[in-house]
């Protein structure tokens, strides 16, 4: 009798981030990556998103580990949230595993994780299952994809990948030998990222820059500013080994990113013996203006405001004088989200008189499989099926038919799935269950809350945003059924108050008009004052002025 294997989502199919696969096989819970997701400008206030995990935590018993590729936030960052309801077994590398308790720490979570740490290519028994784990190359050290055995063929998780046979430096490069051993075996499954599907041809060497940058490196007069996404180690790498090899002196915008990686590059030998000469921001006007590369990094849109600051001179650290020789590389490009702060940066960048050197996605390359990449990697492990995961709807479809060109493949092997849909395999036959489905959403991490910031508080900052909001308040006294204090009503981000003088009267009036029904006892008590209050004054606002600003009555009873 073979097993009942079951592979589904909590998050990561059709949207970027929030990637969280399981494979279960009878009762054991494989928790493949643990991430999360950024909001949109529709999601005011919200640090980021999280996966429902209310699957694991009616199951937690089961779950044997989590299983950690890489160091990316939409990879491990949901991890500390999750583990506190859900602990378990964390099977990463150890470089993943420093990575992990530096975000716990930044996010204020005290979480002691279980790790199990592994190299890049071995193998581990967990629960009653052989795994096994293949270094590949991603923009992060010690990246890794892994294979589990099942008795009824290997179940593979890519994870993100890059297929670049040239590469040699030992912390980037994919373990072809492993790759190849793994690929000999039954594959039953293959899961494989897809969010570069619909780029043809292979990443390789689109996503370096070492080739890109060194020219104006060595021939450089001024000062070379180079921005880069503080996740993507492999360019952070590239920058130091070329300012050790030219003799430069490198200067991080943010003493915290020096501490950060330089601890990180010293401990897990990432220069590989390479010498590279550090200076601290305060002190750059010590250094030689030629000999000097300064890094700024961040994540996301904070890398583009954070360009912002340093060029319009608001940095906490001393200002930065800028000359015409000096040199920007832009080696950030932006992503959709981040079009219009990239864009501003930009600007800024252009204000101070610098040259500037942009690079767009044309010339840097994300780094995730392209489309001959997927078909090669298919070709390798030959699975008897195949599940596209990470990205959008239309970049799971694109890989889903990257697979079907290879001929082998069709509509009754390729699975393309959305988050909580279930995979069925059993006796060697993968079907979809079309009857059951697991409970997914969006948990919002909004400071220290978790989970509590539902779609009405969105909802009403979205309203504060886009219309403002008015606050009124008065006190009274119920015993003598009057009024104590004029009421006060104040209108922030509505109408422009030297123009609302009818709008504000017509406000107060309502609002005291039902604050002295309340006081006379003739109201219908079922519906609370400060209910009738905002229906009324909402109706009146939006016929004057078409807008739904949030209205935020308070009254104060001094006998209550």
């Amino acid at each position: 009798m073979t097993s009942k294997i079951r592979c589904f989502a909590l998050g990561g199919l059709d949207e970027n981030g929030k990637n969280l696969f399981v494979v279960e096989i009878n009762n054991d819970i494989y928790v493949l990556d643990c991430g999360i997701k950024y909001p949109t400008k529709h999601v005011p206030g919200v640090d980021f998103i999280i996966p429902n995990f209310d699957y694991l935590k009616e199951h937690k018993k089961n779950i044997k580990a989590y299983i950690i590729t890489h160091a990316h936030d939409d990879k491990m960052l949901a991890l500390p949230y999750i583990y506190q309801e859900c602990p378990a077994k964390v099977v990463t590398t150890r470089f993943t595993a420093r990575m992990l308790d530096f975000a716990a720490k930044g996010l204020g979570i005290k979480v002691k994780f279980n790790f199990d740490y592994v190299e890049g290519n071995c193998s581990k028994v967990i629960g009653l299952h052989k795994i096994n784990f293949c270094q590949v190359t991603h923009s992060m050290p010690f990246s890794f994809g892994l294979s589990i055995h099942t008795d009824q063929g290997q179940i593979v998780y890519t994870s993100d990948y890059i297929l670049d046979w040239s590469i040699s430096d030992p912390n980037f490069r994919m373990d072809t030998n492993a790759l190849l051993a793994h690929s000999r075996d039954n594959v039953l499954l293959v899961l494989s990222d897809s969010n570069n599907a619909n780029i043809p041809g292979h990443n390789s060497p689109n996503y370096r820059i070492t080739n890109k940058i060194s020219k104006y490196f060595e021939d450089q007069e001024g000062r070379v500013y180079i921005s880069l996404y503080s996740q993507n180690y492999m360019n952070i790498i590239e920058v130091l080994k070329l300012c050790a090899k030219l003799n430069k002196t490198v200067v991080f915008s943010k003493k915290h990113d020096e501490i950060q990686v330089m601890g990180l590059v010293n401990e897990f030998n990432l220069l590989e013996g390479a010498k590279v000469k550090i200076e601290q921001i305060d002190n750059i006007h010590r250094v030689q203006r030629s000999n000097t590369v300064i890094i700024v990094m961040n994540t996301g849109e904070h890398l583009f405001n954070e360009i912002c600051t340093i060029t319009s001179g608001t940095m906490d650290s001393k200002p930065i004088s800028f000359e015409e020789q000096d040199l920007f590389i832009f080696a950030c490009p932006s992503v959709h989200a981040t079009d219009i702060i990239a864009t501003k940066a930009l600007d800024e960048i252009y204000k101070t008189g610098m040259k500037v050197l942009q690079f767009t996605r044309k010339d840097i390359y994300s780094p995730h499989a392209c489309e001959e990449d997927i078909k090669a990697m298919i070709s390798i492990f030959q699975p008897k099926y195949y599940m596209p995961i990470y990205g959008d709807f239309k970049k799971l479809l694109t890989n889903g038919k990257i697979a079907i060109s290879l001929k082998k493949y069709n509509y009754s092997n390729v699975f393309v799935l959305d988050n909580g849909m279930i995979l069925n395999i059993e006796n060697g036959v993968a079907k979809m269950d079309y009857s059951n489905k697991i409970t997914v959403g969006d948990v919002f991490i909004d400071g220290l809350d978790v989970g509590n910031i539902g779609n009405n508080v969105i909802e009403e900052r979205n309203k504060i945003s886009n219309d403002g909001v008015v606050v009124m308040g008065i006190t009274v006294s119920s015993k003598k059924q009057e009024i104590i204090g004029k009421p006060d009503v104040q209108m922030r981000g509505f109408v422009f108050l030297k123009e609302s003088e009818n709008v504000l009267k017509e406000i107060t009036n309502i609002f005291l008009d039902q604050v002295r029904i309340y006081l006379t006892g003739y109201y219908d008590e079922a519906t609370p004052v400060e209910d009738k209050i905002i229906e009324r004054c909402t109706r009146f606002v939006r016929r004057e002025t078409g807008k739904s600003p949030v209205i935020i009555p308070k009254i104060i009873d001094i006998d209550k």
